[in-house]
């Protein structure tokens, strides 16, 4: 039997270098880790949208005459729309006068936004007179939002009526508007 020079020389290294790699090799008995993050509420994208399904920040009644005043019947349906959310099952709406805003009356406690010429503007959570009075003088609670697979909305009516202690020969001519602003919270 012959040996090879070169299969001894393996043999012996590998031997070597298992010895050498045995005696680096030691255990690690635990590993820390600290898990960091910062917890914050989801959010929505929320757009007010008119009747013509368009966003918009004015809802726009256009020719409004003295008639449809006295019979309450110039109503224009708007709704808050929420969409991409993230993290929100619920979110809830409140309105309230926007700046420089009022609320109709002759001592401003109406519960209607104040537009000029012995105006004012009825906000309705769903349908006018059947839903929720959103009140300008007294505000109601924040009224809830259902928030299903990130989208989710709220439909509102407004109605232009008369002021507060004023009568239809008090109404004048011209342009109205009322700022009325929606707040948006995420419990």
């Amino acid at each position: 039997m012959k040996f090879n020079p070169a299969l001894i020389a393996l043999s012996v290294s590998a031997i070597l270098f298992s010895g050498i790699a045995n005696a680096t090799i030691t255990g690690t008995g635990s590993v820390e880790m600290t898990f960091t993050t910062e917890i914050t509420s989801g959010t929505c994208t929320a757009k007010l949208v008119n009747s013509a399904g368009a966003e918009s920040t004015e809802i726009a009644f256009g020719d409004v005459y003295k008639s449809d005043l006295v019979n309450k019947t110039r109503v224009e349906p708007l709704k808050i729309s929420f969409t991409n959310c993230s993290g929100v099952s619920k979110a809830t709406v409140s309105a309230a006068k926007g700046s420089g805003g009022a609320c109709t009356g002759t001592s401003a406690n109406g519960d209607t936004y104040s537009g000029g010429q012995a105006t004012g503007f009825e906000v309705w959570s769903g349908v006018v007179d059947t839903g929720l009075l959103m009140s300008c003088n007294t505000p109601p609670a924040a009224q809830d939002v259902t928030i299903t697979d990130g989208i989710g909305e709220f439909p509102m009516n407004s109605r232009i009526v008369i002021a507060k202690d004023k009568t239809i020969s008090d109404v004048g001519t011209g342009a109205v508007t009322a700022p009325v602003t929606f707040t948006i919270a995420y419990p």
